[in-house]
């Protein structure tokens, strides 16, 4: 499994409008149960009582700070009608050896029935606006060679392969 790292400067990511009706907000710990089911659902996995105390676990990992050190707006959530249907973590250095000292996007995961509808787009341009807020001026990810999905979206929101 190849991992790549991709990097775009904040000004330059392409900027979208929000999907109507979709509720952009920070997600807090009270969130994790509907956040690992979304996350397990995002990812083809089968949402079972075992897993979703897996995901639960990791993500509650990740709210404690164990992937890099975040802020109590570090991870934005995507609403239809007070249904969670997308989400982003983001973490304010990366957690890997990457020769990137910018805020890293640890997952973005959207309701795959949601997909294709600018939700994604949404919680990036979003988590850009937070990581200027912060004094960032990029933002980074690593993503998995087997999502190429994923990579043509990243492709067209501005973020370029680095450490190549």
């Amino acid at each position: 499994m190849e991992q790549r790292t991709l990097q775009a400067q904040l000004d330059a990511l392409a900027d979208a409008a929000r999907p109507a009706g979709i509720e952009i907000a920070t997600l807090t710990p009270y969130d994790i149960p509907t956040l690992a089911i979304l996350t397990l659902e995002a990812y083809g996995e089968p949402v079972t009582a075992e897993s979703v105390l897996e995901a639960s676990e990791e993500i509650r990992l990740s709210f404690d700070g164990a992937f890099g050190p975040i802020t109590e707006d570090s991870f934005i959530g995507a609403w239809d009608g007070g249904a969670l249907v997308g989400a982003i973590l983001v973490v304010r250095g990366s957690p890997w050896d990457e020769p990137t000292d910018d805020p890293v996007v640890m997952d973005l995961v959207v309701d795959p029935e949601y997909r294709r509808r600018g939700i994604a787009t949404a919680l990036v341009n979003e988590a850009a606006s937070r990581c200027r807020d912060w004094g960032f001026d990029s933002l980074s990810l690593r993503l998995d060679s087997r999502h190429s999905g994923a990579h043509e979206l990243y492709s067209v929101l501005g973020f370029d392969e680095i450490g190549a």
